[in-house]
């Protein structure tokens, strides 16, 4: 069974001051990035668009995308819905709003994979704090009846539509991604940068509020490639980072190993969307002279032949290599993990004469430190700590709690969930993919832990209640 891609185009918005369509976000046209994300699920796009605005000159989308303007006499997205869904070759229809610029193929897959596989279904919605996102959906092509009908009874409302039809609603994990749009300029700084998350908060005194937001700083994979003309693209590295500025890094990564200099840089492109899961967690570096392939297998950092790198992968990849870690660990009283991170501070020796060094510590569930270890680099202190207890046999650590002093990341989780541990206490932040993988694996995370206080972003059930609360 095929699928149509339909992106609801708009046009001018009195709010944001002119054509948002043609605004550009990290180098693509804010609907040229919608387009690229239905057309990852489909095969076929069509584009809506209303009568009084077509699509601005200059706006450069595939050959093959068919554009169709809303019913006659009506405009706006449901006068759009039904002129797409007329014009559709394939029963099942994925809908997105043409200024819905992050949207997550893989949500957008969901929402397809929901409608097809089951005929009843008029729709599958997407559902973010609780509302319905009718401008993120799959639809079937017979809803283009209803549509028709809604109009003719004066109905201009797109989520009025979905009170006649069959509607399920999907929380992915993608969900917030995929439904946000642009209203106003300032809508397109988002890039994903920051995660909202919501968690428990533990203060001084033991007292808990739940359902706190915290918002924490993004982190995915970038991976590097590097192409000279005519030439497939050689893949450098894959590197961890914050999303944006993507070129910035992927130029700076390539002129530090000696690959590329000043004026070799003539363009860049993010993945393919057809291919790749998160086209923009891959960047292509083009420049003006052939690479020769040994040269880049010279350099220090290694290559990987991995293709579609996104945070999902990484974590898939990691509960394939694990056990899972959900049903397993101790329950450890909230003052006993709130004091680790000063009884760590208390044995960093060589961070008394530096003030520049991190430090891992390995503890019992009643607070005894068993194992400290202190490096230069996060990620050293922890794999040293880990491995006094892999060369005494004692892993993995289910009965422990990872203690660390600063900020966690994906790849620190990932350490201590090969080592089996179910606990980790952080004095720093964790990154949203450090949460989500902590989440997925079974781990509990607490970060921010310092003054007795602390957040409990997962599994906080073995997080036990403090006696003096």
């Amino acid at each position: 069974m095929g699928t149509t891609g339909l992106v609801l185009a708009g046009g001018a918005s009195r709010r944001f001051g002119s054509d948002k369509r043609v605004a550009p976000v990290e180098g693509r046209p804010l609907l040229r990035r919608a387009v690229d994300a239905v057309a990852a699920v489909s095969d076929e796009v069509v584009v809506a668009v209303a009568p009084a605005r077509p699509l601005p000159s200059g706006l450069a989308l595939p050959s093959d995308v068919r554009v169709v303007t809303d019913a006659p006499g009506h405009e706006g997205p449901l006068a759009g819905l039904a002129a797409g869904l007329a014009a559709a070759s394939h029963d099942v229809v994925v809908v997105l709003g043409g200024d819905h610029g992050w949207a997550d193929p893989a949500t957008l897959a969901t929402l397809r994979d929901r409608v097809a596989g089951d005929a009843e279904v008029d729709a599958a919605v997407l559902e973010v704090d609780g509302r319905r996102q009718p401008l993120a959906a799959a639809y079937r092509r017979r809803v283009g009846e209803v549509a028709r009908a809604r109009l003719a009874a004066g109905e201009l409302r797109l989520v009025a539509l979905l009170d006649d039809l069959r509607v399920v609603t999907v929380s992915a994990p993608g969900a917030e991604r995929t439904a946000r749009d642009v209203d106003v300029p300032a809508d397109l700084d988002h890039d994903r940068r920051t995660t909202p998350v919501r968690v428990t908060a533990i203060d001084g005194t033991g007292r808990r509020e739940v359902d706190v937001v915290d918002h924490l700083a993004g982190e995915e994979p970038l991976r590097i490639l590097v192409a000279g003309p005519g030439q497939e693209p050689i893949a450098v590295t894959t590197t961890m980072r914050t999303p944006g500025h993507e070129l910035d890094l992927a130029v700076g990564l390539l002129h530090a190993e000696g690959i590329v200099r000043g004026g070799d840089v003539t363009a860049s492109r993010q993945g393919d969307v057809l291919t790749d899961a998160r086209p923009d967690d891959t960047i292509v570096v083009e420049v003006r002279a052939r690479i020769d392939p040994a040269v880049v297998a010279e350099r220090h950092l290694p290559a990987t032949a991995s293709c579609g790198v996104c945070g999902r992968a990484s974590i898939d990849d990691l509960l394939a290599a694990t056990a899972p870690l959900h049903d397993l660990g101790p329950t450890v009283d909230w003052p006993v993990l709130a004091s680790l991170p000063a009884a760590l501070r208390d044995h960093q020796r060589a961070f008394d004469v530096t003030g520049g060094l991190h430090a891992t510590g390995i503890a019992r569930p009643d607070g005894e430190l068993l194992t400290v270890r202190e490096d230069i680099g996060r990620h050293n202190a922890l794999d040293a700590a880990i491995g006094v207890h892999v060369l005494a046999e004692e892993v993995p650590l289910t009965d422990h709690v990872v203690v660390l002093s600063g900020r966690v990341g994906f790849e620190l989780v990932q350490k201590v969930a090969v080592a089996g541990a179910t606990i980790i206490v952080a004095v720093g932040a964790p990154s949203d993919l450090a949460v989500r993988t902590a989440d997925a694996v079974g781990i509990t995370l607490c970060g921010f832990v310092r003054d007795g206080g602390g957040n409990v972003y997962t599994h906080p059930r073995r997080v036990g209640a403090d006696p003096l609360s």
